[in-house]
């Protein structure tokens, strides 16, 4: 179990630094959609979608690392959840520190992305006008 769940972290904490990096190139997409600077935007949107790519990878490893935990868990995958994970790990405090501190990390990081995402599509909506 305990290798698992290294794994487990250790996919999550690459998840988080491709987001990051999907962070970034979003918050670089912000300038060039106000300049309509149409060939840094095509550019940026190829590195985006090479990074959605290995996010899209690296999901389908955490799901697999989901899938084994709660084959030895003996619990329902659809029902884990990460936050009823990081419950179920008070016996392992180390643990369970590790699973939730890249938690909140991938929760923050998502969250600027959909603020940066929603800044842009704004900005694409308002240039289409």
């Amino acid at each position: 179990m305990a290798s698992l769940m290294e794994e487990l972290i250790n996919v999550l904490n690459e998840e988080n630094e491709k987001y990051k990096i999907l962070l970034d190139l979003s918050m670089k997409k912000t300038p060039v959609l106000v300049s309509a600077d149409l060939e840094a935007l095509a550019s940026i949107t190829d590195d985006e979608q090479r990074y959605v790519n290995t996010i899209a990878s690296l999901e389908k490893k955490r799901e697999e690392c989901m899938k084994d935990i709660a084959n030895v868990l003996n619990k329902d995958v659809n029902e884990l959840k990460l936050d009823a994970m990081i419950t179920m790990l008070a016996s392992r405090p180390q643990e369970q520190k590790k699973l939730a501190k890249v938690y909140d990390d991938i929760t923050d990081t998502i969250a600027q992305m959909k603020r940066v995402n929603e800044q842009n599509k704004m900005l694409i909506e308002s240039s289409l006008e």
